[in-house]
Order: structure tokens, then sequence, then C-alpha cells
């Protein structure tokens, strides 16, 4: 069976029709991407998309494989299981290798952060750790891309490799917020601020810069992700329902962190970490409409 054949195939039947490549992927359902690895010859067909691919294209079956109009062909199903058997060959090429190979340095990199979190005898900048626990997600996202651009055809199938990107990541983000909020605290503290802005103002007045960044520019970021996840994970879109829940994750947390006295209950952690979801609510919701 000659795959280039049945590319270049493909590719003819589709500019005798007049259809271009997006015109051909929205009518069988797929990525525009996928069309071009077909007619390019750097990935076949699935098995289940032969025949949709053959009626759009008004040929037979057996002739998109054959790569050939009117051409009579072997026994039918022996062509069906040698273009399955063909086509698996060829699946496990250098981009899938490349994918395994992100997955494992994403896990490896985030046990590698879980080492410095939990080891008092490593003392890592906070902005270090922070940094190792993104480069776990960035991994596990060029993993994810490197396999859609190069496997995935359906437009379904390329909606789940999302959502499992935003799995992984989401689970590394959860741990990574109990670590700082909970898990990775050894002090002892029993104190609570409820009066507005006081920290804000006794910080920027009596810290250092580093202090001022990790508790008022870093209490104003580190909940934005989880606003992302809340927008296109779980579907939370309608402000007022999203502001409810935003808020009532930050105020258990403050709550968890006083009652077990493992931090400070404070309402400027309440109104930094509240109004930067907010913040990228708004703009989030904004740059998507435009790209809309």
């Amino acid at each position: 069976m000659d795959l280039n054949k049945i590319s270049k195939f493909i590719k003819t039947k589709r500019k005798e029709l007049g259809l271009t490549q997006d015109e051909l992927a929205e009518r069988l359902f797929v990525t525009e991407k996928a069309i071009s690895r077909w007619e390019t010859g750097k990935g076949t067909p699935d098995i289940s998309l032969l025949i949709p691919l053959s009626k759009e294209l008004n040929i037979d079956v057996f002739e998109l494989l054959n790569g050939e109009e009117n051409k009579k062909s072997k026994n039918e199903v022996e062509q069906l299981i040698e273009y399955n058997e063909v086509t698996k060959a060829n699946k496990y090429n250098f981009e899938f290798k490349l994918t395994i190979f992100f997955y494992v340095l994403s896990i490896f990199t985030f046990l590698i952060y879980l080492r410095f979190e939990y080891d008092p005898n490593i003392d890592i900048n906070y902005f270090v750790r922070l940094l190792i626990a993104i480069l776990a997600s960035i991994f596990v996202i060029v993993g994810n891309r490197i396999y859609s651009n190069n496997y995935v055809e359906k437009l379904e199938d390329k909606k789940k490799i999302l959502n499992l990107s935003h799995i992984i990541v989401f689970i590394y983000y959860i741990i990574l917020m109990f670590n700082m909020a909970i898990f990775a605290r050894y002090n002892s503290i029993d104190s609570y601020n409820l009066i507005p802005f006081k920290s804000i103002i006794d910080i920027i007045k009596n810290d250092d810069f580093y202090s001022i960044i990790i508790n008022v520019f870093g209490n104003l970021v580190i909940y934005m992700p989880l606003e992302y996840f809340l927008i296109e994970m779980f579907k939370v879109k309608k402000f007022s329902t999203n502001f409810v829940l935003s808020f009532g994750i930050i105020l258990l947390t403050e709550l968890i962190q006083y009652i077990f006295k493992i931090g400070i209950f404070d309402v400027d952690d309440l109104i930094l970490c509240t109004s930067g979801m907010v913040i990228f609510y708004i703009f989030y919701i904004k740059i998507k409409k435009k790209l809309e």
C-alpha cells in the first residue's frame, strides 16, 4: 500500500472539487492541520474517516486506498487490515516520542518542585520554586500540543486533548496552592487583621522590595490561574456567580490558615486576591470576545 500515492490522490480530488483544506475540514469535522497532514504524507486519515472522506471526494473507499480511480482492488477486508497495520506502524514516529519526552519531563520537573518544597535542608528562592512548577505545566502543554498537531484529526478529539491539558495543569496548580497556603507551612501563627489596607501599608512602609513583591503583587496574581480554570474548565462565566465562588475559595483558604494556625487571617489578602481574580476575569473576557 502506497501512502504517498493516497496523499497525492486526496489532494488531487479535493482540488478537482474546488474545495479548500478548511472547507473539507469543516465538512468532515476535523482540523485543517489534519487535511494538510494527509495531503503531505505526514499523516493518514483514521480508519473511521475513510467512508466520510470518500463521500466528500465522490470516490469509493477502495479507490481512496488504491490512490487512483477505477482500479480493481484485492480482497476489501484484507486491504482495510493492511491499511490499519501500515498506519499503526507509522504512528510511533519522532513526534510521538517527542510527546512522551515532554510528558516525562513535566512529571520529573514537578517532582523536583515537590522535593524543593518539602525538604527543609534545601533553601530555594520562592520564585525559583514557582518557576519550576510553571515549567512543569509548560512541558505538559507542549507535549499535548505536539500530539494534537500531529495525531489528532477530529475536532471533538482536539477538545479532549485541550481538556486533558487543563486537567493536568489544574492538578499541578492545586498542589502548588495547597503547598503555599497549607502543607508547606511549618510555623505556628495565631493572628488576624480585620482592618482594610493596614497590612498593605505596613509592608510598603517597613519591608524591602522582595517582601512587597511577595505579599502585595504575589497575592494579586496568585489566584489568576484559578480564575482561568473557573472560566474555561468549569464554565463559570457569569460574573456574579464567578465572583461569589472566587471570594468563597479565598475566604475558605484564609479561615483554614487561621483555624490551624498556619497563617494570618488577613482582610487585605482577601482584597488583593479577589481583586486579582476580578481583574483577570474582566480582561480575559474582553480579549476572548475580541478574538471571537
